[in-house]
């Protein structure tokens, strides 16, 4: 009983981890996303910053622009820690 109540845990505990913020409006016409990476390891998940990077760009395009990095911080993942990638960008003109 104890196994799967813990297993329960640990499963719910993984789909939470994974969560974005979503974009969240900063001053200035700047925004932020924060992504706790779920998968298991140590080291930095490319997948991770890509799906940042990718929700990201799918709020600029939205409005015909395109996003400019403001700040970005990957933190690894580390035994019994996530990992996570917060970005800070802005959306600005399509350049050609």
């Amino acid at each position: 009983m104890k196994i799967k109540m813990l297993l329960s845990l640990v499963m719910v505990l993984v789909v939470t981890a994974c969560q974005s913020t979503g974009v969240v409006p900063m001053e200035n016409e700047t925004y932020m996303i924060g992504k706790k990476d779920s998968s298991p390891g140590l080291g930095v998940s490319l997948n991770n910053k890509a799906e940042v990077y990718r929700e990201a760009n799918d709020f600029c395009s939205q409005k015909g622009l395109s996003v400019k990095t403001i700040n970005i911080n990957v933190l690894p993942a580390k035994f019994a820690k996530l990992g996570s990638t917060e970005l800070e960008f802005k959306c600005i003109p399509v350049t050609e």
